[in-house]
């Protein structure tokens, strides 16, 4: 552990909101907001709402986490070193990660077109084309979680088509399916892992996600004041 980590979580100010992707043992990754509470740095304290952390944590992973800092966000990578109770977490800091490696890190919360379509490769495939029109819930670098009306008929393979604003601006990937949930109203909940996509159009994406956390922390602060 270097000393410039443990100086930087010694200035943070005690009761920020923060936010944390949290691995579990079945492999999935879960975002959750949350409180930062002061400790012995580099150590500290992350509490959650009643009810919503998972109970198959893996305290193996080291996990992304994001502090509010003033106007900006502090953003390091951490380890569980203590579950305390159902609502606590100590951590101890790692390292901070520059903007430009949240590639693989930080889903940001956005409502954005999303349209997953499936073409079978050949005529004699058991697999039957289909296109579902749906919106995001959030959105990363790396995959996308987003509502749609039906659930898809294959996992795999499946062409998506992101517009990340009001200028239209499409990135075009493949991806498979994480996992699906069945929602209310008869809607499904899907994650997706982009599999195939270009370094240019993972860039937008990372660019986008960057801007939009700074314009939700900014706004955050305004509703603050």
């Amino acid at each position: 552990m270097t000393a410039s980590i443990s100086e930087t979580i010694k200035k943070l100010v005690d009761s920020e909101a923060a936010k944390i992707d949290i691995s579990t043992l079945d492999g999935q990754t879960i975002r959750l907001n949350c409180v930062y509470k002061e400790s012995h740095s580099p150590n500290f304290f992350l509490v959650f709402p009643p009810r919503k952390l998972p109970e198959n944590i893996d305290l193996t992973r080291h996990c992304p986490v994001s502090i509010k800092a003033g106007e900006t966000a502090l953003t390091l990578t951490a380890k569980i070193i203590e579950i305390k109770g159902d609502r606590t977490l100590e951590l101890v800091a790692k390292n901070t990660v520059k903007p430009e490696s949240l590639r693989e890190f930080f889903r940001v919360n956005s409502k954005i077109p999303i349209i997953a379509s499936f073409e079978p490769e050949s005529s004699d495939s058991t697999l039957q084309a289909w296109r579902l029109e749906g919106r995001t819930l959030d959105i990363s670098g790396s995959g996308a979680l987003a509502i749609f009306p039906e659930e898809p008929q294959s996992k795999n393979k499946i062409t998506l088509i992101l517009t990340l604003n009001s200028d239209h601006q499409k990135i075009e990937c493949i991806g498979h399916i994480v996992r699906s949930k069945r929602i209310r109203r008869g809607q499904f909940q899907i994650s997706f892992h982009f599999d195939y996509i270009s370094a240019k159009d993972k860039d937008t994406i990372i660019s986008f996600c960057l801007r939009e956390q700074r314009n939700q922390l900014r706004e955050k602060v305004q509703t603050a004041g």
